[in-house]
């Protein structure tokens, strides 16, 4: 992910300020010594509005625990971190969320039997299967 494409999450909407974001942007047209003393600045600032705004909401204002206890999973988490991710790393998550989902069904007793290797492949982004099957061919030919 570019720095251009980086998202604001809901603490950065909740401790920003329009003016925070006019001194970061100009930023680049000052002098280093300036730069340095200005981005100190406004990261201290960052933090100042960050413990004020927990100490205003000590009552867990971020926490997704307080607007639906059901709906809180590893996998509600993964989903939320994923646009912040990288390309690999969006893969990872997707493997993980389809695996955690796998294992809440089985946990559930929606599903009885052990995993197949077909149902393990599926896990595996396209790619990954592609190359996993290509070694299994290899290791075939190699076999003969």
């Amino acid at each position: 992910m570019s720095e251009k494409e980086l998202k604001l999450t809901d603490l950065d909407y909740a401790i920003g300020d329009h003016h925070l974001q006019m001194l970061k942007a100009a930023l680049p047209y000052m002098e280093i010594p300036q730069q340095r003393a200005m981005s100190m600045f406004v990261k201290w600032n960052e933090l100042m509005r960050t413990m004020e705004f927990f100490e205003e909401n000590n009552d867990g204002m971020m926490s997704i625990c307080s607007l639906d206890a059901d709906r809180v999973s590893a996998t509600d988490m993964l989903e939320a971190v994923k646009p912040y991710a990288n390309q690999r790393e969006q893969e990872i998550i997707d493997v993980l969320s389809r695996l955690l989902t796998s294992r809440k069904n089985r946990s559930s007793g929606r599903s009885q039997s052990p995993l197949t290797p077909e149902q393990l492949m599926s896990f595996l982004p396209p790619e990954q299967q592609n190359r996993l099957e290509t070694i299994q061919l290899m290791l075939q030919a190699l076999a003969q």
